[in-house]
């Protein structure tokens, strides 16, 4: 998946991403081809096939890049040191970037990861929780610093995944919110629901 390597993105490699997950949204894993995918790009069908096995590597690919960005933020963010509170509003701001960003592909992988290969789940089951265990941690260090008030941090930390996440399902360009305030918001909604002080502006 391209967000677990540290080399720049190959450009064919993205547009191949970008143009799947487009197909795969507008008519499903089942009814897009790898010539379709190919017709869309302009590109002979060789081309695709230097940068992908198949149609469910390219599947993976889709499903894996917001899951593997989410995991890495929220690990790097829980690894910082200093106070919790702006810890954890950076990286909700982050990820809800992120997601408005690559709503298409959460739309697939929400409704396609059936079709996964196995290895492919199971990276991409391990992407989801090395995510959840990194936000645990930062709520934790939050209560102990005495920042937050949790009653439960499992709970709290499934909460503000669906906050977050399920916003590709319902969030529009066209709408009152840009993404960055959209952001904002989604990093004052995290923070009351930990009971945290608001950031001074």
């Amino acid at each position: 998946m391209p967000d677990t390597d540290d080399r720049a993105p190959d450009p064919m490699h993205t547009r191949i991403l970008d143009v799947a997950s487009e197909l795969f949204y507008e008519l499903g894993y089942r009814g897009t081809s790898v010539d379709a995918i190919a017709d869309r790009l302009a590109v002979a069908k060789p081309v695709i096939y230097t940068h992908f096995k198949g149609k469910a590597d390219i599947l993976a690919g889709v499903c894996g890049r917001t899951t593997a960005f989410a995991a890495g933020a929220a690990e790097a963010h829980a690894r910082q040191t200093g106070p919790a509170t702006p810890r954890l509003a950076a990286m909700v701001r982050e990820l809800t970037l992120r997601v408005i960003e690559g709503r298409v592909y959460l739309a697939v992988y929400f409704r396609e990861e059936m079709h996964l290969p196995a290895d492919a789940y199971r990276k991409l089951s391990s992407n989801r929780r090395r995510f959840d265990r990194a936000l645990s941690s930062l709520l934790q260090q939050g209560v102990d610093a005495g920042e937050f008030v949790i009653a439960h941090v499992s709970v709290t930390t499934q909460a503000i995944t669906g906050m977050t996440t399920w916003l590709f399902n319902w969030y529009r360009p066209d709408g009152p919110l840009t993404p960055a305030q959209m952001a904002d918001d989604m990093a004052r909604l995290a923070l009351t629901m930990v009971s945290a002080r608001p950031l001074e502006s």
